[in-house]
C-alpha cells in the first residue's frame, strides 16, 4: 500500500512539473535553421503585408517526389490559419499560429514534422519585406529584393550563397530552398 501511494505521488508530481514545462513552450518564440547554424526567428502575424483570405493551390518537390495538395489561408494581424486538403477536397490537416503558440494537426506529414518550417516558407513569401530584412540581418543573413519581368523576386543569402529564393507574381508564388534542396509552387486559386 505505501508502495501505491509513494507511485502515485510521484505520478503527479510528474504530471505538475510536465504541465508547467508545456506551458512555458507555449509561450516561447519560433525560431527555424535556415542555414545549419543561422536561426531565424519567425516574425507574429501581424509582419504580413496584408490580411489573407484565399485558397491555393500547391505544389511541392522533395527527394525527387511530387506532392500537390490545396490551402486555405485565412489570416489577421492576430493569427494565422491554414487548412490543407488532398486532390479530392479533403482535408487533411490544419495549421494556427498565433505568434506565442503553434498548432498543427495533420494526416499527410510524417510524425516530429518541425511545422514552425513550413510557417518560416510561407513568411519569407509573404511578410513585409522591411520585416523580413531586419529579422533576417540579425541572424547574418542577407535579404535582397529585385523586380524583374514583372517578378518580385525575394532571395535570402548566407555569405555569397544563395539559399532560398522566392518569385511573386500576382497569381503565382514559386519558393526554392538550395540547401535543403526542395521547392513549393504556388498557385492562388479563385
Amino acid at each position: 500500500m505505501k508502495v501505491a501511494l509513494k507511485l502515485s505521488a510521484v505520478f503527479l508530481i510528474s504530471i505538475l512539473i510536465l504541465s508547467c514545462v508545456t506551458k512555458q513552450e507555449s509561450s516561447a518564440k519560433y525560431s527555424v535553421y535556415v542555414t545549419d547554424s543561422q536561426k531565424f526567428e519567425l516574425l507574429p502575424p501581424s509582419a504580413f503585408e496584408e490580411n489573407m483570405d484565399r485558397f491555393q493551390n500547391i505544389t511541392g518537390h522533395f527527394q525527387g517526389k511530387v506532392h500537390i495538395f490545396g490551402a486555405y489561408i485565412k489570416s489577421s494581424q492576430e493569427e494565422v490559419a491554414i487548412t490543407f486538403f488532398n486532390q479530392l477536397g479533403g482535408s487533411v490537416g490544419d495549421l494556427l499560429y498565433t505568434g506565442d503558440s503553434l498548432v498543427a494537426n495533420s494526416h499527410f506529414t510524417p510524425q516530429g514534422t518541425k511545422f514552425e518550417y513550413m510557417m518560416a516558407d510561407f513568411q519569407f513569401c509573404y511578410c513585409q519585406k522591411e520585416l523580413l530584412t531586419s529579422s533576417l540581418e540579425a541572424a547574418s543573413l542577407r535579404f535582397d529584393v529585385l523586380e524583374q519581368d514583372g517578378k518580385e523576386i525575394r532571395q535570402i543569402w548566407s555569405g555569397d550563397q544563395l539559399v532560398i529564393q522566392v518569385e511573386r507574381t500576382k497569381n503565382q508564388t514559386k519558393l526554392q530552398n538550395f540547401l535543403r534542396q526542395y521547392s513549393y509552387d504556388i498557385q492562388e486559386g479563385n
